[in-house]
């Protein structure tokens, strides 16, 4: 056998192992659960209330019937949709501690459809106008409004929204916000048939909808905190340890005292390797009960003091979770 075989054969022998580990902490359980994330923008504490306007009126009907024409729309489809997207946003501050939103049916001619820059801001005697005649404190303007609508091969669907906001704060007489976005969202309807291709033309208008509200959650989610799910493995067994092996039957039951108990027991008991998954499933724990600090305590036992090398990753995780509660509780304090 010559040298460079041995070596390759060596490094392979190094290699498979390596890799089934990897595999086997990507399979891994995991526990799922909701966390509170920032608002990405922080509105100002004077902005309590805001009133939402649609400003992506067609100043000429014809221009409204060419791009009809051209994406297969049908005429007043895009107005609809702008109204549920409205819905979506309403719906996601409607419990909202931050700002609260008003619908209104204002409806202001805007930039033409074929362009890909926003159009002129509104005036601020315009937007002054509006919070008064609403009584609100802002005024959140749909300003860039598409959608499109794709059947693609194997039958699948894609509705696409693509919109263009301002949040106008006439406090400031500032822009506080100006976010342009493309929202997707895609079903899978079975196999492609004649007479599926002409039902997906009926259910056009009902995914569009289902889209154009999903885009309205989106940006509701820049103006106030929101829930996310987040997933975190865990260790399920530690050869030899049925304390251990307890302690995550226990997390799966969603009993964490008792968990927390017998992982304990496993980090003072067990061995190395058992006390850095007992320390890293400790810390799993802490953070789905709120103790942000004591699962970062947990994950750097678990890497530092016994060397588990998942639990490294996993405290890049809980530093940007505790960052994040921190903006929430001042965004919430406002």
């Amino acid at each position: 056998m010559g040298k460079t075989k041995f070596i390759k054969m060596k490094r392979s022998s190094i290699l498979i192992p390596v890799l089934a580990i990897a595999f086997l902490f990507l399979a891994a359980p995991t526990m799922n659960f909701n966390v509170i994330i920032p608002a990405v923008i922080d509105v100002p504490d004077h902005i309590k209330v805001a009133a939402m306007i649609d400003r992506t009126v067609v100043e000429d009907d014809v221009l409204d019937v060419i791009e009809g024409g051209l994406t297969g729309e049908l005429i007043g489809e895009d107005k609809l949709a702008t109204q549920i997207l409205m819905d979506g946003v309403h719906a996601m501050l409607e419990n909202a501690a931050t700002v609260s939103l008003k619908r209104t049916t204002e409806v202001y001619p805007g930039g033409s459809p074929f362009s890909a820059a926003f159009p002129e801001p509104l005036s601020w005697m315009e937007i002054e106008a509006l919070c008064d005649k609403y009584q609100v404190d802002a005024i959140v303007a749909i300003e860039k409004f598409d959608t499109d609508f794709l059947l693609m091969p194997g039958a699948n669907q894609v509705a696409t929204v693509k919109a263009g906001i301002r949040l106008y704060d006439p406090a400031s007489k500032s822009i506080i916000d100006q976010y342009e976005y493309s929202h997707k969202e895609s079903w899978n309807t079975g196999r492609l048939t004649l007479e599926s291709a002409i039902d997906g033309l009926i259910s056009k208008s009902a995914a569009i909808r289902e889209a154009s509200y999903e885009a309205g959650i989106e940006y509701g989610r820049r103006l106030s905190p929101s829930w996310y799910r987040v997933s975190r493995k865990y260790y399920r067994k530690s050869k030899g340890d049925d304390v251990f092996a307890e302690g995550a039957r226990m997390m799966e039951v969603n009993d964490w005292e008792a968990a927390k108990d017998a992982l304990l027991h496993a980090v003072d008991t067990g061995h190395r390797k058992t006390k850095g998954k007992a320390a890293h499933n400790l810390a799993v724990v802490y953070e789905i009960e709120g103790n942000l600090e004591e699962a970062k305590f947990w994950a750097q036992a678990a890497w530092g003091k016994y060397r588990n090398k998942k639990s490294k990753d996993y405290l890049y995780d809980l530093n940007r979770r505790i960052n994040e509660v921190a903006r929430v509780n001042q965004q919430l304090d406002q």
